[in-house]
């Protein structure tokens, strides 16, 4: 990867980064409980349009297994979610944890299919 390459995948990150953190000061301070769940699903979507799309190598360690941190912290997202529905209700919080479900099943599909390959 070039100097140039390099500069642009850290602003990149840098930006992405600020812009997350902006977004949370916001909903914080002014969002509406709304606001923050559709936020929230998006982040899920997002998540799995991002395991669907992104590198197998960047899902697996060096073994060649899914990464456990990865896939743990999906794990314990979508434990967390469904425990949090279970208690509120809302139904952003269900369509979250199904959607999260989905993307741990196929980042898991995804790299036991090239397990060994």
């Amino acid at each position: 990867m070039s100097e140039r390459e390099s500069a642009f995948r850290a602003v990149r990150d840098v930006g992405l980064g600020v812009g997350t953190v902006g977004l949370a000061v916001l909903l914080t301070f002014w969002g509406s409980l709304a606001a923050v769940q559709a936020v929230f699903l998006a982040m899920a979507i997002a998540v799995l349009f991002w395991i669907a799309t992104t590198s197998v190598d960047g899902l697996r360690g060096s073994a060649g297994w899914p990464r456990p941190i990865l896939f743990g912290g999906l794990l314990v997202v979508v434990a967390v979610n469904a425990s949090a529905f279970s208690f509120t209700g809302f139904t952003a919080l269900l369509l979250s944890t199904g959607v999260f479900a989905v993307a741990l099943l196929v980042g898991v599909t995804r790299v036991l299919r090239r397990v060994g390959g």
